[in-house]
């Protein structure tokens, strides 16, 4: 009897399953999205790419948009959830507890250094999905900022100051990346961002 997960094509061959084609066409889309812009790449440009069929690409993502949201989720939407909002909200805020976070941020952003650069690429279109994406994780951190900011000072910064110096933070990561990620200059963002970080937090 034979095996469902096998195809025969002269030589048996496993499949890839669905979460290895999806991985595929993410890391393609990357690639592409780089060169020339998301909103410049079809879906048939993608599975060519990806070297998945159509059908495929419709089992993994819904449409493009959808491809989109997941990249940008893994790039920005998750770490920024899961460090840096995590320590914002912890009952008890240290200055070594926001830069210890920073440096795992940092951490996690380097190790998706292909998609940062793309995120710093489009963000600074308005009309692109990653300036809305940037723009939300942007507004959740700065919320957060001010609510423990206020706890510690009785009095709170605008939210357009804090994005602005997110927005110098997400500068030194780019800076970063584009001077190859050598562990002196992941060592010279971590400590930018610090300072950044620190001069908020600490006037």
């Amino acid at each position: 009897m034979s095996d469902p997960a096998y195809s025969f094509d002269g030589r048996s061959r496993k499949r890839p399953g669905i979460e290895a084609q999806r991985d595929s066409i993410l890391a393609a889309a990357v690639e592409l999205f780089r060169e020339r812009g998301s909103r410049a790449i079809s879906i048939s440009e993608l599975c060519v790419a990806a070297e998945v069929s159509r059908p495929t690409f419709y089992k993994c993502f819904s449409d493009k948009s959808e491809l989109i949201q997941a990249l940008y989720q893994e790039a920005v939407n998750q770490p920024v959830e899961e460090i840096m909002l995590a320590a914002l909200n912890a009952d008890n805020i240290t200055r070594h507890g926001i830069e210890t976070s920073l440096c795992q941020l940092f951490d996690n952003i380097f190790d998706h250094a292909a998609v940062a650069g793309l995120v710093f690429a489009e963000s600074g279109d308005p009309s692109s999905p990653a300036s809305v994406i940037i723009e939300r994780a942007f507004d959740r951190v700065a919320t957060a900022m001010q609510k423990s900011i206020a706890k510690k000072r009785g009095k709170k910064p605008s939210k357009l100051f804090l994005k602005s110096m997110m927005a110098a933070s997400q500068w030194v990561v780019h800076d970063a990346i584009r001077k190859g990620l050598t562990s002196k200059h992941r060592r010279e963002a971590k400590a930018a961002a610090c300072e950044i970080a620190n001069a908020i937090m600490n006037p």
